[in-house]
């Protein structure tokens, strides 16, 4: 059916409309009749760890102590001459969505999307002892200070 102007001219349609509306119709039929899933979870591993206290001194500073306030490490390393002490805590984030067309009955298909991201992050202390059981060196990263949405999609 055409638009008409006052004066006799024909009114040309826009087809964009037309298609704007087979969209929506789409997403809205997806939406009641699909299957749209969004998934998030979130794992952690391992304790707290806290940072190194102020009075942990490179030379003297004993095992016995570093124990006392850590417990046992994550992982013992051997070095030459020095071993480590490895303390870590792991925290994962994965994120899923998906979304499906159950078109099975009519096409014989079922037009399927799926997207996953996986963050990792990692609080860790290292500290590093001669072979009498002194402390050499301590390094700590606590990788979960950063925010999850700004490093998550990236």
């Amino acid at each position: 059916m055409e638009a008409v102007l006052k004066r006799g001219q024909p009114l040309m349609r826009c087809r964009s409309n037309k298609i704007i509306w087979v969209l929506m119709t789409f997403f809205v039929g997806e939406v009641i009749w699909g299957c749209v899933s969004l998934q998030i979870d979130k794992i952690n591993d391992g304790a707290d760890i806290l940072p190194p206290p102020d009075e942990f001194k490179a030379g003297k500073t004993s095992l016995q102590e570093v124990l006392n306030c850590y417990g046992a490490p994550s992982e013992i390393v051997n070095m030459e001459g020095h071993f480590a002490l490895h303390y870590q805590r792991t925290m994962k984030r994965v994120g899923h969505i998906s979304i499906g067309i159950p078109l099975l009955d009519t096409l014989k298909a079922g037009p399927e999307l799926n997207t996953r991201g996986t963050l990792l992050r990692h609080d860790t202390v290292v500290f590093v002892f001669t072979a009498e059981g002194l402390l050499a060196d301590m390094i700590y990263e606590k990788g979960t200070n950063r925010p999850l949405w700004g490093t998550f999609w990236k």
